[in-house]
């Protein structure tokens, strides 16, 4: 089982986003769990305080290193062992399938979610295991990003999905983005691709590797830059350069 906990302001806004589809039905299954650790829980003064002033003045708050001690305490007991301990910030190194991949193999982890200006520098630099960003952009707080990345890891787990080859032919598994995709509607009347109609295996195949070679180099070029493309899909690119077709 997966064991996830998170420490935040507002943890309940992860359970509200995890609690539907695949990741309810996979916590329903038993094959992963959750633990929220909210910050003002562990807080020592009568105001609850999470949160001082920047040192040497600027605007906003900064979280405060012992309500997240206390908190991290807490969350590894309930772990039971030492977890990998995410911090999710803008700073961060962008999220992406193959680290989405290399969190799901572990079997305990806290992900931290910042807010305000952010975390105390110091308890960075003596707790945290990786700091993941969900893009070039700022959200309000890490607990919606922490969300992200929890449902990208479980839907990685088996079982988790309804069919075991969805996660393997989706976007960003082999390195492109996927293939269009177009529903089997009886009652449908608009035209989907030849291809996709005569029930041959290879020409669908076919149609679909070059489908989502064409998709990755319109919208996602960076992508084929790093891809190990084969002859074959070096061909069926260079195809659709020349032709357009």
């Amino acid at each position: 089982m997966l064991s996830i906990s998170v420490i935040a302001a507002f943890p309940e806004l992860v359970e509200y986003a995890l609690d539907f589809g695949v990741t309810g039905r996979a916590r329903q299954q038993g094959l992963w769990r959750w633990q929220g650790f909210a910050l003002h829980d562990f807080a020592t003064d009568a105001r609850k305080s999470i949160d001082a002033r920047p040192a040497a003045g600027g605007p906003g708050m900064v979280l405060m290193p012992a309500p997240l001690d206390a908190a991290l305490a807490s969350a590894r007991a309930w772990h039971g062992e030492k977890s990998l301990v995410v911090f999710m910030s803008p700073d961060g190194a962008p999220l992406e399938q193959s680290r989405v991949r290399e969190f799901a193999q572990h079997q305990h982890i806290t992900f931290v979610a910042g807010r305000y200006e952010g975390i105390d520098q110091r308890w960075i630099d003596a707790n945290v295991d990786a700091i993941v960003s969900v893009g070039d952009y700022v959200l309000s707080g890490g607990e919606l990003a922490a969300a992200v990345v929890i449902d990208s890891c479980v839907r990685l787990m088996p079982g988790a999905l309804g069919d075991a080859e969805s996660a393997t032919f989706e976007s960003f598994a082999d390195g492109k983005l996927d293939w269009p995709q177009y529903a089997l509607a009886p009652t449908e009347s608009r035209q989907m691709p030849a291809e996709l109609a005569n029930g041959d295996h290879a020409t669908v195949n076919r149609w679909r590797v070059k489908q989502a070679l064409i998709r990755t180099w319109m919208r996602r070029p960076d992508l084929l830059a790093r891809a190990k493309l084969s002859l074959e899909e070096r061909a069926m690119l260079d195809e659709f350069t020349e032709t357009g077709i």
